[in-house]
């Protein structure tokens, strides 16, 4: 996980298959936030007012949160993101710096590495990248550990977020 300036943004409008909303009780403060884990604010819709109500956020294709402006519910949200080929590291400094509570980067047993972050209104988004250095034992434990209907792909030819 050595790239720094992370994943491109696509930018385009298109109809989101899934996106994760949350009620944060300070857009401004929130929107630094996320930013410091490397999503962009691709739009911001005003109230009645002029004020915005609504900030659209954007980290990859298909990985939008929708924030709206109220009265939070603490802890109400958790959300996982595949992080891409960036540095955890380097983000988890960021979110440390836009005081966001941040757990790890940490190994996981089942051969990711999570970064975790709480926002000041206690939404958990979790960064998560494949250890690339476990891929083929990654793929053996899959194969002969986990039950069910599922297909072990095989894994890409570059992984190029080794740690």
């Amino acid at each position: 996980m050595t790239e720094e300036r992370g994943p491109d943004i696509d930018r385009s409008i298109y109809a989101m298959p899934m996106f994760v909303n949350i009620v944060v009780s300070d857009l401004p403060a929130a929107e630094r936030v996320y930013t410091a884990a490397g999503f962009v604010t691709l739009a911001t819709i005003p109230g009645p007012d002029g004020a915005p109500v609504l900030v659209h956020l954007r980290r990859q294709k298909y990985q939008d949160i929708l924030m709206t402006h109220g009265v939070a519910a603490k802890g109400s949200m958790s959300a996982s993101f595949a992080a891409g080929d960036v540095d955890l590291d380097a983000v988890a400094e960021r979110l440390r710096a836009s005081a966001a509570e941040v757990t790890g980067p940490d190994d996981t047993a089942w051969f990711s590495t999570d970064l975790s972050f709480t926002d000041h209104d206690g939404n958990t988004m979790t960064l998560t990248a494949p250890r690339a250095a476990d891929r083929a034992q990654a793929v053996e434990w899959a194969s002969e550990a986990i039950t069910g209907d599922f297909i072990v792909p095989e894994p890409p030819s570059t992984f190029s977020n080794a740690r």
